[in-house]
C-alpha cells in the first residue's frame, strides 16, 4: 500500500472491491476525509462489501455494476482507482476499455493501482504459468477464469507514466503490481 500513496487519498475507486478487504485495509490509513466508492458485478460481493465497509459510515459506497465498460463516475472525480486480481480476468479489449475509463475519472493527478496475475519470470513459474494458460484455455473455470496478465503492456505510453513496478513471485504464482501515474 505504501507504493501507492493511499495515506494522501482524498478519493478512491475501487474497481472490482470484492468482500471490501482491501478497501477495510486502505479506510485504517487514509485520512478522516477519504471517501471511497467499490464497484463490483457480483450482487453478493457488493453486500458483503457493503456489510464489512458499515463502520465506516458514509466515507464509503459500494455499488452493484452493470458490466459495462463505462465507469459510472463523473471526469475528474477521483485521485486514486485500484484494480486487485480483476485485469486477468478481462478481455484485452474491455481492459483498454477500462483504462480509457480510468484515465478520464481520475483527476490531473490521478494514481492507478493495479495488482493481477502475471507470467512467469523463471524457471518455476514459467513453468506454473504455461500450465495456468493451457488449463485456462481448455477450462477456464478450473482456474477461476483467470489467466497471466502483462499489466505493462496494457497500459497505454501517451496515458500512463509508470511510477512503480513490482513482481512477486509466490509458490511458483507471479503478481505483477503497477503505480502509474495519469499523464
Amino acid at each position: 500500500m505504501g507504493l501507492a500513496a493511499f495515506h494522501s487519498a482524498k478519493s478512491i475507486l475501487e474497481f472490482g472491491c470484492g468482500t471490501g478487504a482491501f478497501a477495510d485495509r486502505i479506510m485504517r490509513v487514509v485520512s478522516p476525509d477519504c471517501r471511497y466508492v467499490g464497484l463490483d458485478v457480483s450482487p453478493v460481493m457488493t453486500r458483503l462489501a457493503t456489510q464489512r465497509l458499515s463502520k465506516w459510515g458514509e466515507r464509503t459506497i459500494v455499488k452493484l455494476s452493470d458490466g459495462s465498460a463505462r465507469l459510472p463516475e463523473r471526469d475528474g472525480q477521483f485521485d486514486h482507482l485500484v484494480s486487485n486480481y480483476v485485469f486477468d480476468l478481462l478481455s484485452p479489449e474491455y481492459a483498454a476499455a477500462i483504462l480509457v475509463e480510468a484515465h478520464r475519472v481520475l483527476n490531473e493527478r490521478g494514481t492507478l493501482c493495479l495488482v493481477s496475475s502475471a507470467p512467469g519470470m523463471s524457471g518455476l513459474s514459467r513453468v506454473v504459468t504455461a500450465l495456468w494458460e493451457r488449463v485456462w484455455t481448455y477450462k477456464p473455470a478450473l482456474v477461476g477464469g483467470c489467466r497471466p496478465v502483462d499489466l505493462q503492456s496494457v497500459l497505454a505510453s501517451d496515458q500512463w507514466s509508470i511510477e512503480h513496478h513490482k513482481t512477486v513471485v509466490s509458490f511458483g504464482i507471479t503478481s505483477e503490481i503497477v503505480v502509474a501515474s495519469r499523464r
